[in-house]
């Protein structure tokens, strides 16, 4: 079977450059990539470097979603979709928002794709996909599969050497993707995220969490772990991070250089009103699914 994985185009806000839409490739789909059987042949598209081939001889497309390239996603699969080629849809806002999708795609995958990807392309290999794949229960953080690093085009990308340490963020704001009730915070085995440091054979390193300090303690242990590998690294964290100096510290011993943080308003009043929530304290690390309080 012939698979392509598509990352559609995005659409450039006024203030976007060109460079936005090549600033890395999909962690989502390399992952899909990891885990399709070496019997099948499977080949990523990113839209935003190259051209989709609608005529190509695919026997399955899957497509990642984010709410900004969903309405070209829905396209994309309409094209496919006239040739007699099923299209399986995946990615945040599929997750999120399965309901809005299901009219548009063959198949839809809710949450993480470890469990069922496998089962996706027996199916499709079957003719008998089924409209919802989800498996999140109990999903573990050593369960999440490391990317296909090998996989990447480095020459269409601005940067490629990007690693997870979890997936989702223990916070719940309404106005967030992340506070969606299929939306789970989940952390790696720290071993898992060495081994995919040390894969990338570089010495920059960009932590693409949603919140990198998810679990402070957790974030510690890493930074222990990481300290005698000459890092030059950056990450995303919440203005939490000031209540923790001597992480700041420890952050700048091993190499940090850059921190990006958010800012939804500097005024309480309208961070009430959006229902921001910030549930850090007492929380302990653990590989296993956590989900803030409401």
């Amino acid at each position: 079977m012939k698979i392509v994985l598509i990352q559609p185009k995005m659409i450039k806000r006024p203030m976007d450059t060109e460079l936005k839409t090549r600033l890395s490739p999909s962690l989502a789909l390399l992952t899909l990539m990891q885990l399709t059987p070496e019997e099948h042949e499977v080949v990523m598209v990113n839209e935003n470097a190259e051209n989709i081939d609608f005529s190509c001889t695919a026997d399955l497309v899957g497509i990642t979603i984010t709410l900004d390239v969903y309405p070209r996603a829905c396209y994309i699969a309409e094209q496919f979709r006239k040739r007699g080629i099923p299209v399986v849809a995946g990615g945040i806002h599929v997750t999120c928002s399965p309901e809005d999708c299901l009219p548009y795609f063959d198949a839809v995958c809710i949450g993480a794709a470890e469990r069922v990807w496998t089962r996706i392309i027996e199916d499709a290999t079957d003719k008998k996909l089924h409209k919802i794949y989800h498996d999140m229960e109990n999903f573990r953080g050593d369960e999440i599969a490391s990317p296909l690093y090998d996989g990447i085009d480095s020459r269409k990308y601005l940067y490629t050497n990007i690693v997870s340490t979890s997936r989702g963020c223990p916070n719940r704001c309404d106005f967030c993707y992340n506070s969606c009730q299929n939306r789970a915070y989940i952390q790696r085995p720290i071993a898992d995220v060495l081994r995919d440091i040390k894969s990338l054979k570089t010495r920059h390193v960009l932590f693409i969490d949603d919140n990198f300090i998810g679990v402070p303690s957790y974030t510690r242990e890493l930074l222990t772990e990481i300290k005698d590998l000459n890092l030059k690294w950056s990450a995303a964290v919440t203005a939490r991070i000031l209540d923790y100096p001597e992480l700041l510290d420890q952050m700048k011993e091993t190499g940090c250089q850059s921190l990006f943080i958010g800012f939804e308003s500097i005024n309480n009043m309208a961070l009430k009103a959006s229902a921001r929530t910030i549930s850090l304290k007492n929380m302990k690390s653990s590989s296993k699914p956590y989900i803030a309080a409401e």
